[in-house]
């Protein structure tokens, strides 16, 4: 546990605020991110506001001040400095964790700082769901300002598109709302740039009626891959004859059991167990399944039990055209680093191959450039998870190399694409620049910014996330 004596602790009594000499206690709980490039940094001092007025007295105050700061909901993200900060203030939303069901049930206002799992839980009571994240503990807040993949995308695309309206408080210290018929620049600027524009302090999210979903997990040999791979192809390219079905693959190096495993995780919202969609996946001989009818939320928690925190990780993204080639290229270079690498006791590398089908893409009303795309593509991403700190420089040029291996690779054979999806990047990455935002859309990004952050606050205080 450390204790750390910090200048400014905001209290709120009465309507009175106060700043004064405190101890703070900075827990194991406090620090706990899912990937060291958070973990490691620590900050002056953690405020923990109740509300959005205590957002806006802070934010008012570090701005005043000149003080740096980082703000946190779920703190998954791979960028060094998005949710934490050296000496600074780190701004924790996990109080602002409100699932509240409006609209005669039509709708649902979420707080940043909730985690799906406790969304996916208590919507589910009232027989409802929304458009959330496929781990359960995941922060609401940077999912969907990141974009949001889930398991109806085919039916209705991202889920910042399914926003209905925001409540942000702006760099100029505004509470502003945003939606399609209020501030309407804001909102669109809000999908996909996560942090850029202020801090989002409620998100208005329309929801559905919950039914059981059919899906879970296949865990097949490694010599099947050719046949899983294909199999996933033939699901990508049929995605408009069953837009509920839904499938990713993952693979990876398990140095604990000294083995490589292949696994499909499959979703069919429509709760069909005959799918024919998924009938190449469920054929190939496999090893273990756990295909059955469940809630959205359950399949939430099966999905994070496969995602541990406490480990120290290492994430990057890129995307490919979706092919078989693609996902060979995928899986040869992953298997050269991997064997190449001596890794730690309890360590692993996971790669991920996510569909990213017509019928999604062509729904978006966001920053991406993807809405005209032609063919199908893959969503790739590559995770390197240990415990020993000594570890962080081989695993950061590991992943360094695996990634340019991809991309010379996918190159080659004209596979790759330059987008990069803000919630999986790498700090060295790019997703708020072309080619990975609209074409032209840098000028009207820059135009949202100085009309809602006039003295360009933002830029110089926040210096962790990535800026338009």
């Amino acid at each position: 546990m450390l204790k750390l004596a910090v200048f400014v602790v905001f209290a709120f009594l009465d309507g009175a605020t106060y700043a004064q000499l405190e101890q703070i206690t900075l827990t194991e709980s406090s620090t706990n991110y899912p990937g060291y490039s958070q973990s490691f940094l620590t900050p002056g001092c953690r405020f923990t506001p109740h509300g959005v007025q205590d957002v806006q007295l802070a934010i008012n105050h570090l701005i005043l001040t000149n003080t740096s700061f980082a703000i946190a909901s779920g703190g998954h993200s791979s960028n060094t400095g998005a949710s934490n900060i050296d000496a600074g203030v780190t701004v924790d939303l996990s109080r602002l964790d409100e699932v509240t069901i409006t609209d005669e049930g039509n709708a649902v206002w979420l707080g940043p700082g909730a985690s799906w799992s406790d969304v996916y839980a208590k919507l589910e009571q009232e027989g409802l769901a929304v458009s959330g994240g496929r781990v359960g503990h995941v922060g609401v807040g940077g999912y969907v300002l990141g974009g949001g993949f889930w398991w109806f995308a085919n039916e209705l695309g991202w889920t910042c598109d399914q926003v209905l309206e925001y409540e942000i408080i702006t760099p100029a210290r505004q509470i502003v709302k945003a939606s399609a018929t209020e501030n309407e620049d804001l909102f669109w600027a809000l999908k996909g740039s996560l942090g850029a524009f202020g801090v989002v302090t409620r998100i208005k999210m329309p929801t559905v009626r919950a039914q059981n979903v059919f899906g879970g997990a296949l865990t097949y040999r490694q010599d099947n891959v050719v046949d899983v791979f294909a199999a996933l192809q033939a699901l990508i390219t049929k995605a408009r004859e069953d837009l509920h079905a839904q499938a990713y693959v993952s693979f990876g190096w398990l140095e604990l059991h000294k083995r490589h495993v292949t696994s499909a995780y499959l979703v069919n919202t429509a709760g069909d167990h005959l799918s024919a969609a998924f009938a190449k996946l469920t054929s190939i001989p496999h090893v273990a399944s756990s295909l059955r009818n469940m809630t959205v939320g359950e399949s939430a928690r099966e999905i994070t039990d496969s995602n541990p925190l406490g480990f120290r990780r290492t994430k990057f993204t890129l995307t490919a055209r979706s092919t078989v080639e693609a996902m060979h290229i995928v899986h040869a270079a992953y298997l050269r680093i991997s064997a190449s690498m001596r890794f730690g006791p309890d360590d692993m590398l996971g790669v991920t191959i996510q569909p990213l089908t017509l019928p999604h893409l062509q729904k978006g009303r966001n920053i991406f450039p993807l809405t005209n795309e032609k063919s199908p593509l893959l969503l790739l991403s590559a995770e390197f998870r240990w415990s020993d700190k000594t570890y962080d420089q081989m695993y950061e040029k590991a992943a360094r190399a695996l990634h340019d291996a991809w991309v010379a690779e996918l190159q080659v054979e004209d596979l790759f694409h330059p987008w990069h999806y803000p919630n999986y990047a790498a700090s060295w990455q790019q997703p708020c620049e072309e080619p990975s935002i609209i074409r032209g859309a840098r000028e009207a990004l820059e135009s949202v910014r100085r009309k809602y952050d006039p003295e360009d606050h933002w830029r110089q205080l926040v210096p962790g996330i990535w800026h338009v």
